[in-house]
């Protein structure tokens, strides 16, 4: 299951520079270990900046004639963070993936009328974890005032925008799912089932790496047979945990973006956590720093599972089909 996942967030003068380095890839060293320096060169822009992002706005400010007092605290620039899930991308391709950030880029253009020109970059990122599009623009309204509440709206009309998006996305890419929204998932528990199989699954993989640690998979037939037992039993309890927790991805971005602003002030991760805690509440990021870690876990998962050859996968793939068709007869 894959989804269709929009996330916006504001941003004052002071905060441009910080994510103007981190977008346009400007810095040598980067803290985030998700960048792999080795693929940035994958990177692409679908409308590159003439400058930094405040001379930008300045630029924009100047010839559009923008209307209304500018203060210190005003939110000059909003950033949209578009993506789904690496499933989908490995699935629909390298072509594909560029028509879908294109036909997202189309969709930012003319909601709300906001138009191509406010727009200041939208930049690509092919060396992270997952693809995904930073798009930084000048909130201007119909009225050409600067206005990040008029494009962004309260809690329900971002809503109705993520499912306007998620309908434009849908019609060309139809196995895309709407993502929850960030405001319905922080009301939900992480059910305990889920806390119950990552456990679960700790054990088998620790299980597993111990057993394949001494053999090759077709070398002695006890411990092959052991691994394929076990394998059996992980890979597609690891595919269903990944689903779930897939399905707070918007939460689990937004807290990125939160970190990763947090970042840009150069404070340290003890101060960044206490910041985080006193924003968004002790439970909330409880919460948040759990799902986060569930992530982590199933990257690695992921990466094992990839080392495991082809047939084996296929030989377990098709046992659990022959398993849920027995299961599905009995019901009858």
């Amino acid at each position: 299951m894959s989804y269709a996942i929009i996330r916006n967030q504001k941003y004052k003068r002071e905060n441009l520079k910080g994510i103007f380095r981190h977008n346009e890839r400007i810095n040598k060293n980067y803290s985030n270990d998700n960048i792999d320096k080795e693929k940035s060169y994958l990177n692409y822009s679908l409308k590159s900046p003439q400058y930094s992002y405040e001379k930008e706005f300045d630029r924009i400010r100047e010839k559009y004639n923008l209307k209304g007092q500018i203060k210190t605290v005003s939110n000059i620039a909003c950033e949209y963070i578009i993506t789904s899930d690496n499933e989908f991308f490995n699935r629909i391709g390298e072509k594909e993936t560029r028509r879908f950030f294109e036909t997202a880029y189309k969709f930012v253009c003319e909601y709300k009328n906001l138009g191509e020109q406010y727009i200041m970059s939208a930049k690509v990122h092919m060396d992270e974890e997952t693809p995904h599009m930073h798009l930084v623009f000048c909130p201007i309204n119909k009225d050409g005032k600067l206005s990040a509440k008029s494009i962004l709206g309260n809690q329900k009309s971002l809503s109705e925008w993520q499912t306007r998006y998620y309908e434009f996305m849908h019609e060309r890419w139809n196995e895309l799912e709407r993502g929850q929204s960030a405001q319905i998932t922080k009301r939900k528990h992480i059910p305990t089932w889920l806390f119950k199989m990552a456990d679960n699954l700790d054990y088998l993989y620790n299980k597993l790496s111990n057993v394949i640690e001494n053999i090759n998979l077709i070398g002695m037939k006890k411990d092959k047979a052991e691994a394929m037992e076990i394998l059996s039993e992980f890979v597609p309890k690891a595919r269903k945990f990944s689903a779930k927790v897939n399905s707070y991805q918007d939460y689990i971005r937004e807290l990125e973006i939160k970190v990763v602003n947090q970042k840009y002030d150069n404070k340290e991760l003890l101060e960044e956590n206490k910041e985080l805690k006193k924003e968004m509440g002790d439970k909330e990021f409880e919460t948040s720093m759990i799902l986060m870690n569930m992530q982590n876990q199933i990257k690695k998962y992921e990466k094992y599972i990839k080392k495991v050859p082809k047939d084996i996968i296929e030989e377990i793939e098709r046992k659990e089909r022959e398993h849920n068709y027995k299961d599905k007869e009995m019901e009858r």
